[in-house]
């Protein structure tokens, strides 16, 4: 059944290759613009919609129909800035796939995506598009294809590169109005890399993680603190250094209250950088929501942005909203354990 899966999965592929429907890597790969006849033609021949269904239907119009339920809440002049600009997110992972589809959904017209990973066992807890029928995929690639089926106008650009080098940050920022970092909380040296091409393109840097059912989201304005700050790194550190870590209480500034019923030792391998920090569906699902919510508020302006040293931290099964600052983490930890949560 898997093995008549991934043939059918590769027939649909290679559709865009031969000009027939124009949809997916075929398409990208062949340099042309889609029309409203390739994806008609396209959902017929995956069973979407009946035939004819987009028949006479303009592009225009069809951007308009599937955003139709954001207006009220959006303005038609706000759905049209969110149409015209362009994010980057670094990092396809439990956060950033979900986000990307976020953002797609809202009606972000451009988005560029990278992640040099493939989908693997542990990913299946939490990550948008993890399957059995995916394992060893790219991740990008992957999330490429889910998001323009939803919006076919939508330019996305893909990377099975990851951040290793400067140009690499450099690349992803270019022409975009923010980043969104979600790479792996243990790849530092490559944040501090993307938050300065940032800096140097004169846009906002975000990130978001998840924290067991919660999770927390910081933005850094072009011209305020920076990552090395924020993190209180040199501002020189040798990024090649095995020596660079970032302290407990900024990856965690506030502390779930059920993080003491996690058992000591996984506790010591977590800090100790040997495994992971758990996470559900439920704590990347919010720090995707969150960091979609940021992005949004960036482009649109409809409230005062929250800026680093601040950071907003929101857990459900806490039921905890905070607006702090990293400065205040110690004191909230232990007006936390005083009162006994």
């Amino acid at each position: 059944m898997l093995s008549r899966f991934r043939e059918k999965r590769a027939e649909l592929s290679t559709i865009g290759s031969n000009n027939k429907v124009g949809v997916g890597r075929g398409l990208l790969a062949g340099g042309m613009k889609p029309t409203l006849r390739h994806w008609d033609q396209a959902a017929r021949v995956r069973g979407w919609l009946p035939r004819g269904r987009l028949k006479g239907m303009s592009m225009e119009n069809l951007y308009q129909e599937i955003f139709s339920r954001n207006i009220g809440l959006f303005t038609e002049s706000e759905q049209d800035k969110l149409r015209q600009s362009s994010i980057a997110i670094a990092g396809m992972g439990g956060i950033g796939g979900l986000l990307a589809e976020r953002l797609i959904r809202l009606g972000v017209g451009q988005l560029k995506i990278s992640d040099p990973e493939d989908f693997e066992p542990s990913n299946l807890n939490r990550q948008l598009c993890s399957s059995m029928a995916n394992l060893g995929r790219n991740k990008a690639e992957v999330l490429y294809a889910h998001i323009k089926d939803i919006n076919p106008q939508a330019q996305i650009h893909y990377s099975k590169t990851g951040i290793k080098t400067e140009n690499d940050a450099n690349l992803l920022v270019s022409d975009c109005d923010l980043v969104i970092d979600e790479m792996s909380l243990g790849l530092l040296s490559e944040s501090i890399l993307l938050q300065r091409a940032a800096r140097e393109r004169g846009i906002y840097y975000i990130f978001a993680s998840a924290l067991g059912f919660g999770a927390l989201v910081a933005i850094f304005d072009p011209k305020g603190l920076t990552l090395e700050e924020y993190n209180q790194l040199p501002p020189n550190a040798n990024l090649n250094s095995a020596e660079l870590k970032v302290p407990l209480d900024r990856l965690c500034p506030v502390m779930p209250s059920y993080a003491r019923d996690i058992p000591s030792n996984i506790q010591q391998e977590i800090i100790s950088g040997q495994r992971p920090a758990p996470v559900t569906s439920i704590g990347a699902g919010l720090a995707s929501i969150l960091a979609a919510n940021e992005a949004m508020n960036i482009i649109l302006k409809k409230r005062d942005i929250v800026k680093a040293p601040q950071y907003t931290y929101i857990d459900l099964l806490d039921r905890q909203f905070t607006v702090g600052t990293v400065s205040q983490a110690e004191e909230l930890g232990a007006i936390m354990n005083r009162l006994g949560k």
